[in-house]
């Protein structure tokens, strides 16, 4: 069983994001500082993020991911969009936004008329209206989605950093996230040390299961274990899922809960709001609390 705790998660997440995300300072300390011995000053910009700098925080943006959407505003920064992605419906503010399109099929003419700063995604853009975005003077960053509660913690301090900038980056993540850690922490001291699968959607001949490297599987292991262990591999068929017996299965709202039943008669079954897992957010928090009232 995973042990959660968002302090140790943040600071590794950071420490991470320091080395492989932003440009590490290397400048000698000037001499002033060092007949002071005052600590170097810190600085919120510059800040680099993903090999973009930015030399202060960007007053507008379009994001055309309903997570990305979601966390600008979980950090304070929603104020700061001047349109959304067509599937953005959360939080409500959102809904009120102006329509950008989606990743598939942007706006590039309306993206180009609005001119913001920066556009977001997590799915990436054609690279012809990429090119057209781009050409309209638009800075376009592509974040990859979390396959882990640490990756979702590192996302939260990189767009915490790019609209906030280094110095308070992880303490605005932290407070963002800290409904989500508390209900993991919450589950984890409950000690259910269970077996389980999830099932992300009915297939013929077999079921989806959602493998150990997805994200799903990384946070309902504060839980238990999941039996399937195939990296990057999601189908099943019949053999193999007669051989798993989990102690207990998570379904997808929207599968057929007698066939479930019928592969795994003597699992405890349980059913969640799977789409909160492919557009991971705070709000995850309500799932991990959901589950762990059910296995108390």
């Amino acid at each position: 069983m995973k042990k959660y705790g968002i302090i140790a998660v943040l600071i590794c997440s950071a420490l991470v994001f320091s080395a492989c995300g932003r440009e590490i300072d290397r400048r000698p300390i000037v001499s002033e500082t060092l007949k002071t011995d005052a600590p170097p000053e810190r600085r919120p910009y510059p800040i680099s993020v993903d090999g973009e700098t930015f030399e202060q925080a960007p007053q507008s943006v379009v994001s055309l991911s309903p997570a990305l959407t979601e966390i600008l505003f979980d950090i304070g920064a929603g104020e700061k969009l001047s349109a959304v992605g067509d599937y953005c419906d959360y939080p409500a503010e959102a809904e009120g936004l102006i329509k950008a399109g989606s990743p598939a099929s942007p706006n590039a003419a309306a993206i180009a008329e609005l001119s913001p700063e920066l556009l977001i995604t997590q799915s990436p853009i054609a690279s012809t209206d990429e090119l057209l975005i781009k050409q309209a003077g638009v800075r376009v960053m592509t974040f990859s989605v979390p396959k882990t509660y640490a990756e979702l913690c590192e996302l939260y301090i990189n767009l915490s950093a790019i609209f906030f900038g280094e110095t308070d980056s992880v303490s605005i993540a932290y407070n963002a996230l800290s409904g989500l850690d508390s209900a993991l922490q919450s589950a984890q001291a409950l000690e259910i040390g269970k077996s389980f699968v999830v099932v992300e959607a009915e297939a013929e001949g077999g079921l989806m299961l959602s493998p150990t490297d997805a994200l799903c599987s990384d946070m309902l292991s504060v839980f238990g274990q999941n039996l399937w262990q195939k990296i990057g591999e999601y189908f099943a068929d019949s053999d193999e899922l007669f051989v798993l017996a989990p102690d207990i299965v998570f379904y997808a709202e929207g599968v057929d809960e007698d066939e479930v039943e019928d592969v795994f008669p003597h699992s405890k079954l349980i059913e969640i709001d799977f789409e909160r897992f492919e557009r991971p957010t705070a709000r995850l928090g309500a799932v991990i609390s959901e589950c762990a009232e059910k296995l108390k």
